[in-house]
């Protein structure tokens, strides 16, 4: 019998009350996957903070899957520690499922590092480089990657913060050529232009500058305190897609549009009001020359895994603008919409799929909104619903924000768009104080 571990290391130290409910529970999820490779053993380690993987109530394992092993690692467990761990099974291979976080998304670097610890010991291994992992964390080597191989994007510039802030440091020199030049380079660029970190994580940080000077004094002032990219800022219609599998075996998705309900709102990954639909299939806004081009970037990146794009659409042509090497906030959506769990993706890089996930006549459509906080017996009674494929119940701890709750929720299972919409509407009209009306409002405003 074949053996396989899979693992997923996370920086993030959360506070033992941070809680995450899943509906199905991910105990039930894993033991449903398991129960489809019978003839696999696997075995899944992770650290208690791990509230993509396992069921987790105040810091402490509440449900576990029966058909697989699970080893939990504590929340401060350091790289050596998951590297033995994982070794110790003696694995016949090792997948590393990389999953987000708060703050500086770095998790898949750890997870790469571990990968190739494992490789020297002799254990096969199913992960991206560590240089790939570099070039998605760090936006700025992920803009160059791209240019440099002719992928469309923004244009953008790259500032390095303590070189355009020296003469804040001291007496070295006289004068800031560096400043002086980034400066410059703003002054000629259209407007408006996006400021973010090269490095962050949630699109939090962002500031829109819509002329030179308002750009200027920004990274001028105190509020500047990281590098930073500063690009173009494109008026387009925002979609996503991922990747899934490893070089030479890719699954595309097409894209799924990202919009935000309220008019004038810029899409927020944690905002109740983004909805986020698919897939599109449109040939007229050109669907396969994009899903061809990611597949293009899968291979020459060499990524492993998930890997999430983010896209923007204007005037009929396709731009990159960001690239993840993990687990996403569009994975449980499009692997609703391909009939299979956000775990079947790691275990198929593993031992195969049943099936050729780039047919997309065989996908489903589904969407993506959220509900706002829910009492636990209602939105177990709403998961109930043939139409919800999952509901991600998660407490958002942000520092200087006030905790905040939100219900991830992705219907599906649709065979047309239409259906969706009407399965939609139901929904709302069955749980009127849940599923605010204005979502399946806007989602059929959108497609009509």
């Amino acid at each position: 019998m074949k053996k396989i571990v899979l693992y997923s290391s996370n920086s993030k130290h959360r506070d033992k009350s941070s809680n995450c409910t899943v509906f199905p529970k991910w105990a039930m999820q894993w033991d449903e996957m398991a129960a489809r490779h019978k003839d696999v053993e696997i075995t899944l380690v992770v650290q208690l903070s791990g509230r993509y993987f396992l069921d987790i109530k105040d810091g402490e394992l509440v449900q576990e899957p029966e058909n697989i092993k699970v080893i939990t690692l504590p929340m401060d467990a350091k790289l050596p520690e998951f590297l033995d761990t994982v070794a110790a099974q003696e694995p016949d291979i090792a997948v590393a499922m990389p999953g987000p976080v708060s703050g500086y998304d770095w998790n898949g670097l750890r997870d790469a590092a571990i990968a190739e610890g494992l490789r020297k010991r002799g254990i096969d291994t199913i992960c991206y480089s560590a240089d790939t992992a570099l070039d998605c964390f760090d936006k700025a080597r992920t803009h160059r990657v791209l240019k440099e191989n002719g992928f469309r994007i923004p244009d953008a510039l790259y500032l390095h913060h303590e070189l355009f802030v020296t003469d804040k440091l001291g007496d070295v020199c006289t004068g800031n050529v560096y400043q002086e030049y980034i400066l410059w380079e703003i002054e000629n660029m259209d407007m408006p232009v996006v400021i973010k970190s090269t490095t962050g994580s949630s699109s939090m940080g962002i500031f829109i500058a819509k002329s030179y000077e308002e750009a200027r004094d920004y990274l001028l002032s105190d509020k500047l305190t990281e590098d930073v990219i500063v690009e173009q800022f494109l008026d387009g219609e925002e979609y996503g897609a991922e990747v899934h599998g490893d070089r030479g075996n890719y699954y595309v998705s097409p894209p799924f549009r990202i919009f935000n309900t309220v008019p004038g709102q810029l899409n927020d990954p944690l905002g109740q009001t983004t909805l986020k639909y698919g897939p599109i299939l449109d040939e007229d806004l050109k669907v396969s020359e994009v899903m061809a081009e990611l597949k293009r970037m899968a291979e020459l990146m060499g990524f492993s895994g998930i890997m999430e794009v983010d896209l923007v659409l204007v005037k009929g042509e396709w731009y990159i603008l960001e690239v993840n090497n993990r687990w996403s906030g569009l994975t449980t959506l499009i692997t609703a919409s391909q009939g299979r769990l956000p775990y079947d993706v790691y275990v198929d890089e593993a031992v195969g799929a049943d099936r050729d996930y780039n047919d997309v006549e065989r996908l489903t459509y589904a969407c993506q909104f959220k509900m706002p906080k829910v009492e636990l017996e209602t939105l177990e009674k709403i998961a109930s619903e043939k139409a919800i494929q999952s509901i991600i119940q998660y407490e958002v701890r942000i520092p200087g924000r006030e905790i905040f709750w939100f219900n991830d929720t992705v219907i599906g299972g649709f065979s047309t768009m239409k259906e969706l919409l009407d399965g939609f509407d139901a929904l709302q009209k069955k749980y009127p104080d849940q599923i605010p009306d204005f979502l399946s409002t806007a989602l059929r405003e959108k497609e009509g």
